[in-house]
């Protein structure tokens, strides 16, 4: 199962609606970035989702749940080492923040704690939190 799909079958789902090419492509230049594929393929099919206790990051007004506000404002606090990633997810414990990179690698860090590498893709990270 892909993984939008995968999240859309999750308790308590709720999403935004999808975003269109123009908006994602504008949040990737903002950020200097490309997002991985399957970032990409969540913000078109549905754009912004909460979830199972989960609160993903994704192209909206609302500041707290914006990818590029809160990958902006991250990137202040961790340093270069985040540079070229993007917030998927403000866990909301110890201050631990779940990173992407272009190529899909999925990251957990926290302040003053060097990024780990949790899971190859966000379908493996949600897999792996079930």
């Amino acid at each position: 199962m892909d993984f939008t799909k995968a999240i859309q079958a999750m308790p308590g789902f709720l999403g935004s609606g999808g975003r269109g090419e123009k908006t994602i492509a504008e949040a990737e230049k903002k950020l200097g970035i490309s997002f991985a594929p399957d970032y990409r393929a969540y913000l078109k099919e549905i754009g912004l989702a909460c979830f199972d206790g989960h609160e993903l990051t994704g192209v909206t007004e609302t500041t707290r749940l914006d990818v590029i506000s809160v990958t902006q404002e991250q990137r202040r606090q961790f340093g270069g080492t985040t540079a070229s990633w993007y917030v998927v997810e403000d866990v909301g414990l110890d201050g631990i923040l779940i990173w992407q990179s272009p190529d899909g690698t999925v990251y957990a860090a926290a302040p003053d704690v060097p990024p780990k590498k949790i899971a190859n893709s966000l379908s493996e990270y949600f897999e792996k939190q079930s």
